[in-house]
């Protein structure tokens, strides 16, 4: 009686063990690949290794994926406008090269928008990968403008459920409104429940891919960078609970270390290719959750990894259809233009200067800092480097305005929420950071509070894109409809050659 009471114990034990199964899977992750295509030198890392590139990436994913054939691969949006190759393909490069990464599921970010929505949907229907948003809409209706909010793997006998959303702030401070005439974004958290709802009851897991941020994250005090700058996605997941695990995009902030903000874990990448997410995790199937996890950054030195052939085949056919655009020379450039967010910068200056070129009656012209996407080298300019460098289809607009508008413009920037603005020659600003304006001076005189000024700047900052909405109370709006890359290579065409300077244009008081 005794050997029977043992060996059914023993048979008990033996099933509660296999019941109780542990099972590890790993998510690899990317975000805002911002058409990086190929490696370059990115000096916060490193100043004589190029980094990152599609080809290295590709490589590196199949690596992990023989590694472990169960891992899933998840982009969270951003992956149009970058280098020029991105803008004069509008984004079809892109989507055809990310054809060759083997990502699992992906959603939308605000720069897939550059080029209007039309667009977008034009180039997203070109992927052979799942694109994921379930709550972008055609105002006025329920119609969502890419019907596929989620989908379901199966992976070690799991089913994960992946949710594809897109941060309403993000959407409507971040993309020229101009690009998304007709259609809206309605909120996250209540889309979100709305989908845990109908995944809950058949996953095991739900994972949620999205793009978002939020204004003030600079000042939010008592927390780390890291939680500052992903402090959306905190707040997500301690409103909504229900998801495992989050994939951000959008702050361009990395995760060494995973946050978990009410038991969902939270990662993302420091963005343009330059890494590899890897998120590891073990889930007990008796206890139905996430037991444990570690994340690692992997960072793609080109020297370190083989290209993948069929990767770099297909970009070095893109790179081949648009040189004979982007190779034309503009000007000698005697030093290398370098951008900035929170200060003056030589390649700002230069922008702002060829906008006030633009017409006599302009006073000043500003450029928000976030336009500007990449360093040029000293050497000679060539259009596509100033395409890269300001790769937005914006145009130059002029505002009437009185001082007291363009005191209320400055005050945001002062805010720091969006980078600062940046400013022609004819101008220079003082500012507390986070705090407010100082002085503003305008062809060498501090500006009169009820004087009347011409302001130029990008269409996007003037339709309140950046939160730069006081230029939509102008007293005259005037858009020219031309190119601020147009604008710039004008410019420069009229010099012999361009020297960047600084000019302290730019004076921050703490």
């Amino acid at each position: 009686m005794l050997r029977k009471i043992i060996k059914s114990i023993f048979i008990i034990s033996l099933a509660f063990e296999t019941y109780a199964e542990v099972k590890e899977l790993t998510i690899l992750h990317t975000n805002d690949l911002h058409a990086h295509l190929f490696p370059r030198i990115a000096p916060w890392i490193s100043e004589s290794r190029k980094i990152g590139g599609f080809a290295n990436l590709a490589t590196l994913v199949k690596q992990e994926k023989q590694l472990n054939p169960n891992n899933i691969l998840i982009d969270a949006g951003d992956y149009f406008s970058g280098p020029y190759i991105s803008t004069l393909t509008e984004g079809e490069a892109v989507i055809k090269s990310m054809n060759f990464l083997g990502i699992d599921a992906a959603c939308i970010g605000n720069h897939e928008f550059d080029h209007g929505w039309d667009n977008m949907l034009e180039q997203i229907q070109k992927a052979e990968f799942p694109i994921l948003n379930g709550n972008l809409f055609f105002e006025g209706t329920d119609q969502l403008v890419w019907d596929n909010p989620y989908l379901i793997l199966e992976r070690l006998g799991l089913k994960i459920g992946i949710i594809g959303l897109h941060g309403k702030f993000a959407f409507y401070d971040t993309i020229n409104f101009k690009m998304t005439e007709g259609i809206e974004a309605r909120d996250e958290e209540e889309y979100l429940r709305k989908y845990i709802e109908e995944l809950k009851p058949i996953t095991d897991l739900i994972i949620l891919a999205v793009h978002q941020g939020m204004p003030g994250r600079q000042s939010t005090v008592g927390l780390t960078d890291v939680e500052r700058n992903l402090y959306k996605d905190i707040l997500l997941a301690k409103n909504v609970p229900g998801v495992d695990i989050i994939v951000t995009g959008h702050a361009h902030q990395g995760t060494e270390k995973a946050l978990v903000s009410n038991g969902t874990i939270i990662v993302s990448t420091n963005a343009t290719a330059t890494e590899l997410g890897k998120l590891q995790i073990k889930y007990d199937t008796e206890k139905k959750r996430i037991v444990s996890h570690s994340n690692e950054l992997i960072t793609i030195f080109d020297d370190e990894l083989e290209d993948d052939p069929d990767m770099l085949q297909e970009i070095t056919f893109w790179q081949e259809e648009v040189d004979q655009i982007a190779k034309v020379p503009v000007i000698p450039l005697t030093k290398k233009l370098v951008r900035s967010y929170g200060k003056e910068s030589n390649m700002g200056n230069l922008f702002a200067d060829a906008i006030e070129s633009f017409d006599e009656r302009i006073d000043i012209a500003v450029v928000n800092s976030g336009a500007l996407r990449q360093d040029i080298e000293a050497g000679t300019i060539t259009k596509g480097d100033l395409i890269s460098a300001f790769p937005f289809p914006n145009t130059v607009v002029m505002t009437k305005l009185k001082g007291s508008q363009v005191r209320k413009i400055f005050n945001h920037a002062a805010g720091m929420t969006n980078g600062i603005l940046q400013v022609s020659k004819n101008a220079k600003y003082s500012f507390t950071p986070r705090e407010k304006v100082n002085d503003i001076w305008i062809k060498g005189k501090l500006i009169d509070d009820n004087s009347e000024y011409w302001v130029a700047a990008p269409n996007f900052v003037t339709q309140g894109g950046d939160g730069y909405w006081e230029f939509q109370n102008s007293i005259e709006y005037q858009d020219s409809g031309i190119l601020i890359v147009d604008v710039a290579e004008n410019y420069l065409k009229n010099k012999d050659v361009y020297e960047p300077e600084y000019g302290e244009r730019v004076q921050i008081i703490r």
